[in-house]
């Protein structure tokens, strides 16, 4: 029987195990997408590394779903699984720093807020090019690319990745990274760079370069305009950004604030979000254009880069509400009028005031790497913008008109702004062929990595390398990709 079998499992663990029914089982199955409400047989949650072995081989063994919860941020659930085996990361948190090499050694059960907490206590004023939104887990985010305020400066999370650990299929603790010279070594940490999380093994320890910003602060703020401007700031924007210094980034934003005298309605803006690596006065100057723009609001800062995030990341979570999430990949020239129309019309017709959307402004040092240098393919792109359609989780007869609404947006927003894919970090069920869209031409190449590391395909989900699953383009009507993580193909 199962149930003696996680027994014995429990009783060889250095950490411990939760199953349903148990008094903390509710809280560890909650992520940040509320909507998801899946429920496994079994969390198990490691002390040790190889606590993370043995409910690798357990999964196997009992032929059970398999996943891996580090900061609970996938955009689809996919860290969760239903009547499998979860193992949740958390107290796999030791992190160490080698000033020689610059580099920061951490194991995946910590979030970016530990390792920015960390840095800044070393008091060298060096920064992990990590993510914007602190509660993220570093594995999910770098296995899938990862961007950073700073990207521009110093390239792509992975391009900082010196090397990992990671516990493949066969139960092997490999360590792998640009020190590896044999031919499967160096092929799996390329997959490891871009390839998506979930795909090759189970991530237990990454080790990454620092930086030092070109200043001890850095100017960083939030410019807001009226969403009927779109067409105006964009077409600015949208040429503007290719002038501007790898030092500084300006990402986006469309969605509502609280009108500044009435606290008690929304004002529709498009924002703006501005991150300068340098000097605040050289920063200013190079905003001088938009902000003749004339904003509604501007908020501007002159603070650390880890403060900033504390600041403002927690802006995008989900934090419990029910949501849907989709993305989509700009090339240069991608933020032009045609998507302001869209913006706009799409954000006039939102069916929850609390959805939104944002943008991330790419290019710099991330476009110098070659598109199949690491699994990541999406180097010439140069913005990469995602939707969050948020309602009310206790209105579950919303979830149609919502996903609906942010899945034509999103189709409108990528026709206009002439997409070259979508962004794997923002997994999403209904994303019509998503091989493609994801890793462009890679995707062989990861296929064959994958069917060498993992010929069993122990390690499999719905959006997984080499998964049959390709939901139908156009309208969505069917909503069971979202409440799912396994796919099995329909029998021929």
């Amino acid at each position: 029987m199962l149930s003696n079998a996680i027994r014995e499992l429990a009783s060889q663990l250095s950490g411990y195990i939760l199953q349903p029914g148990d008094p903390a089982y509710e809280k560890a199955i909650q992520i940040d997408n509320g909507r998801i409400q899946f429920r496994p047989r079994l969390i198990i949650f490691p002390a040790v590394v190889n606590d993370v072995k043995l409910g690798l081989k357990f999964a196997i063994a009992h032929h059970l779903p398999l996943s891996i919860k580090g900061g609970g941020h996938s955009a689809a659930g996919y860290c969760m699984n239903i009547d499998g085996v979860v193992i949740a990361m958390k107290d796999l948190n030791k992190i160490t720093f080698d000033k020689k090499k610059q580099a920061v050694t951490a194991e995946m059960g910590v979030i970016w807020y530990d390792i920015y907490k960390f840095m800044q206590n070393t008091g060298t004023g060096l920064v992990p090019i990590g993510g914007g939104c602190p509660t993220v887990a570093p594995p999910g985010f770098m296995l899938g690319g990862g961007y950073s305020f700073v990207s521009r400066s110093y390239g792509m999370s992975i391009d900082n990745l010196i090397s990992l650990k990671i516990i493949t299929p066969d139960g092997e603790l490999r360590h792998i990274g640009l020190h590896s010279t044999h031919k499967d070594d160096v092929d799996l940490f390329w997959a490891c760079r871009g390839g998506g999380g979930g795909n090759f093994g189970i991530v237990v320890e990454m080790e990454m370069k620092v930086q030092k910003p070109h200043a001890s602060t850095m100017l960083v703020g939030q410019i807001h305009y009226p969403l009927e401007k779109a067409e105006e700031v964009l077409g600015v924007y949208n040429e503007w950004v290719e002038k501007v210094p790898n030092s500084m980034a300006v990402y986006g934003y469309m969605g509502n604030q609280k009108d500044l005298v009435d606290q008690t309605t929304n004002v529709k803006v498009l924002g703006l979000t501005p991150v300068f690596n340098g000097e605040y006065a050289e920063g200013i100057d190079w905003l001088s254009g938009l902000l003749k723009l004339k904003p509604i609001s501007t908020s501007l800062f002159n603070m650390t880069l880890p403060n900033w995030e504390f600041y403002n990341g927690n802006f995008t979570k989900v934090a419990g509400r029910a949501s849907y999430i989709r993305s989509t990949v700009l090339p240069k020239g991608g933020m032009n009028n045609k998507v302001a129309k869209v913006i706009i019309d799409a954000m006039n017709d939102a069916p929850s005031p609390e959805s939104f959307a944002v943008w991330t402004h790419t290019g710099g040092e991330m476009e110098k790497v070659a598109p199949d240098a690491t699994a990541y393919v999406h180097r010439h792109s140069r913005f990469v913008p995602e939707i969050k359609a948020i309602w009310d989780l206790q209105k579950p007869e919303d979830t149609l008109k919502n996903v609906q609404w942010a899945h034509s947006f999103f189709e409108s927003f990528a026709e206009a702004g002439k997409a070259t894919g979508a962004y794997v970090n923002y997994i999403d069920p209904l994303q019509h062929d998503w091989p493609k869209m994801y890793y462009g031409s890679n995707y062989k190449r990861l296929q064959e990595i994958k069917k060498k590391v993992d010929p069993h395909n122990y390690f499999n989900f719905q959006q997984g390398i080499g998964s049959e699953f390709n939901p139908p383009k156009g309208q969505v009507t069917d909503l069971s990709p979202l409440n799912r993580t396994q796919y099995d193909p329909p029998k021929k």
